[in-house]
């Protein structure tokens, strides 16, 4: 067991097992530590030794809630993309309207790809590409790929109420996507700004909505 081998043949095997933790508390503490520890680090940067240190809790007992260092990456990154699924963002609204649920969906997904977490683990996932490792991969089926599939049931949900004509769900999700990244993204990635207002924000999800449903209100 290597703690920075990434070199797999498939993803299948650092895929978490999401059951009920041995130890919920020290699930929870091992999983922020290693979020944490990834982000300022890096992947190659952060050793198991040193999760185990910070969460306050033996190697051993990080082993025995993951097998691998990968499989914590995949779970750290689970945890931190699952507070912006379109369920967690529309729990929020108290009038689901199209207009009022599209727009707490596209703010949550905002935020998530423009945070400081968000652009860190970007960045990492360039060095690793760079390295031909299978980090990406993990990532992608650690998060996003979800998020994909909760955004497609989103909207086919308002299709079958008859507010959104979408011939093709996904594709209108992949266009939701790229729109609110817009101009912001890649600023934040390379450094050339530090952070984008909430005003900035509002204002672009405000756009984004209503080029959106110009192409696919029904």
């Amino acid at each position: 067991m290597t703690e920075t081998a990434l070199d797999l043949t498939t993803a299948d095997d650092t895929r978490p097992t999401r059951g009920r933790p041995r130890d919920a508390e020290k699930n929870s503490a091992i999983l922020e530590a290693a979020g944490e520890l990834f982000l300022v680090n890096g992947y190659d940067g952060t050793s198991m030794d040193e999760v185990a240190k910070r969460a306050g809790v033996s190697k051993q007992t990080v082993y025995s809630h993951f097998s691998s260092k990968e499989q914590l990456f995949s779970e750290a990154i689970h945890q931190k993309i699952e507070a912006y699924f379109p369920d967690s963002a529309l729990s929020r609204v108290t009038t689901h309207t199209l207009e009022a649920d599209l727009r707490a969906v596209s703010e949550a997904y905002m935020r998530l790809a423009l945070s400081p977490e968000a652009i860190a683990v970007n960045r990492t996932l360039m060095t690793a590409a760079a390295k031909n490792t299978n980090l990406p991969k993990i990532f992608w089926e650690a998060g996003p790929q979800d998020l994909m599939v909760k955004l497609s049931a989103f909207l086919k949900g308002w299709v079958e109420r008859g507010a959104l004509k979408i011939e093709d769900i996904d594709e209108a999700s992949d266009l939701l996507m790229s729109l609110l990244k817009g101009r912001h993204q890649f600023p934040l990635s390379i450094g050339l700004i530090d952070h984008v207002s909430d005003a900035e924000i509002d204002a672009h999800v405000d756009q984004t909505i209503r080029h959106f449903l110009k192409l696919y209100s029904a």
